[in-house]
């Protein structure tokens, strides 16, 4: 499986233990968390998503265009972190990444 995660960048870089690190990094490379029940992973890319997010959709196209994949993973700093996002859901970017044909998982790894 062709990945590309998408994190956080204002969680980020305001140092909540997620720097786009070795916890993702990791599970992608291990098949561990969310990467478990793919056959192989080849991470292809690591998005840092910046607020209020309007260019992730379009660096995904652009990506796509030059480097294929298969799937998009938003981290877990995207999706769960106890801060929120101050500029929308994960769902609505599940939503506008749906939309563009792309397929989203929520979620990256489970080392807390």
């Amino acid at each position: 499986m062709r990945a590309v995660i998408v994190g956080c960048g204002a969680y980020m870089k305001e140092g909540y233990g997620c720097p786009g690190e070795w916890k993702c990094i990791t599970s992608a490379s291990l098949k561990k968390g969310k990467f478990a029940n793919y056959d192989s992973v080849e991470l292809i890319a690591f998005f840092e998503c910046n607020c209020p997010g309007r260019a992730v959709v379009n660096n995904l196209k652009g990506l796509k265009k030059v480097q294929d994949f298969d799937v998009v993973h938003l981290s877990n700093c995207m999706c769960g972190a106890k801060l929120g996002c101050p500029y929308g859901n994960p769902d609505a970017l599940v939503d506008a990444l749906e939309e563009q044909g792309f397929k989203v998982v929520k979620g990256v790894h489970d080392m807390g």
